[in-house]
Order: C-alpha cells, then sequence, then structure tokens
C-alpha cells in the first residue's frame, strides 16, 4: 500500500511459474524421479531463470522504465515454486492506450508455418483449456476462457483491456 501511496496504483502483474520440464531440470533427474522430488533442484533452476527476468525488467526496461517493484515467492502444493510480481512503471511509460499494451503484450498464436519452435511452445503451454482444469464448472471456465477473438487491442469498460 505505502507503493501505491506514493507511486500510484500498479502496472503491470506478471507471474512466473517453475516449469517442470525446463532442461536444466529434466538433465539432473534421475529416471524415478519427477521435479517435485528434488526441491534443491527446482528452486535453483527457478532462481536463475527469475534472476534473468529481474534483469530483463529492472535493467534492460523490457517493459518500460520501473518507478517501484515488490514481489512474493510462492511453492504449488506439487512443491514448484512461483513468483507474483506488482510492477509500477514511471509516470512517462503508463500504459494508458491500447498501443501501450500492444507494445508489451502479445496475444496473438504465432503463425505454424514462419515461426513453428514459438507456435508448438505456444500451443502446448499457453493455451487455457479443460484437459483437467480446475476451474471449468459444468463444461465451461469459470473465468470465461477462451475469450471473444478481437482484431486489435481496445479498451474495455472495466478499465482492463480486451486483446
Amino acid at each position: 500500500m505505502a507503493l501505491a501511496q506514493k507511486y500510484g496504483k500498479h502496472d503491470i502483474f506478471p507471474t512466473m511459474t517453475c516449469n517442470p520440464l525446463w532442461l536444466e531440470i529434466v538433465a539432473n533427474l534421475r529416471s524415478s524421479q519427477s521435479a517435485s522430488d528434488r526441491p534443491d533442484l527446482t528452486t535453483r533452476v527457478f532462481r536463475a531463470k527469475f534472476e534473468e527476468l529481474k534483469e530483463d525488467i529492472f535493467k534492460n526496461n523490457v517493459l518500460g522504465r520501473v518507478a517501484a517493484h515488490v514481489h512474493v515467492i510462492e511453492f504449488h502444493k506439487i512443491g514448484l515454486p512461483h513468483v507474483h510480481m506488482l510492477i509500477i512503471l514511471e509516470k512517462e511509460e503508463k500504459l494508458q492506450r491500447p498501443d501501450d499494451y500492444d507494445r508489451i503484450v502479445r496475444a496473438e498464436i504465432p503463425d505454424k508455418k514462419k515461426d513453428p519452435e514459438l507456435y508448438k511452445c505456444v500451443k502446448k503451454w499457453m493455451i487455457h483449456g479443460p484437459r483437467g482444469s480446475k476451474c471449468m464448472r459444468e463444461g465451461k471456465c469459470k473465468r470465461g476462457f477462451p475469450k471473444q477473438f478481437s482484431e486489435c487491442t481496445v479498451q474495455g469498460k472495466d478499465a482492463y483491456p480486451v486483446y
């Protein structure tokens, strides 16, 4: 609350989750082990990747110049870490218009022919679907996914952008 009083409301709320299939984890597991059997390994790999993310955000300013930030690292029930961050951008960097959101958010499926590797990753890791999702109620996602397709980014009624 103190940061919001001084710098204003947060602009970006990124989350990063440990992927048990990261090569650095898989390569160091015994055949009978899963990532959740090795909290020492998963935590070390997660921290290294989180440090890279922080460098991109706070030193390389990939999201814009940051005025203030805070984060918390939590652990899922299966023992894998994830981080929630609140980022407050400098006044000149605030996200005001749909073009500002488009500068930092890519909400489209990559072209399968032009970028097959990225397409494969997005389809595997970033598409919300019913496969075992805990958010499903009577065959529908309680969070309203999948969202309706939008040709371009527009400002939503509740101040959230529609991608």
